[in-house]
């Protein structure tokens, strides 16, 4: 099994501009992402998590609380049996869980040692 992220030669600003990517607002840290705060999450996984939110005016505040949710389940993709020679706390990866009526899982990549960490689907 190989947890590799596709490779998009885009910056993360420039995902951001295209409008696959929105910034993530909350900056604390998430202590099983490496102690690294999310930078950055998919328009796709923002989208349906604030899908789930009870009122349009919690959708913002829904989508930040599942995201950290899902973020402390992460475990380090580089642990994951045929997967030791990926490289440590470049990618985190969650179980499968319901997002709205798909099970999917998600990941979270750091861009380069010491970067912004990314949420997203996986692909």
């Amino acid at each position: 099994m190989s947890l590799h992220p596709p490779d998009d030669h885009r910056s993360a600003e420039q995902l951001v501009a295209a409008g696959l990517l929105h910034r993530h607002t909350d900056g604390r840290p998430v202590p099983a992402l490496g102690r690294s705060p999310i930078g950055y999450v998919s328009t796709a996984l923002r989208a349906d998590l604030a899908a789930l939110a009870i009122a349009p005016s919690a959708a913002e505040a829904t989508a930040a609380a599942l995201l950290r949710t899902l973020a402390d389940r992460a475990v380090d993709a580089a642990l994951a049996p045929g997967n030791e020679r990926a490289p440590r706390d470049d990618l985190y990866v969650t179980d499968p869980a319901h997002i709205g009526p798909h099970r999917r899982a998600v990941w979270f990549q750091r861009s380069g040692p010491g970067g912004p960490i990314t949420a997203t689907y996986a692909p």
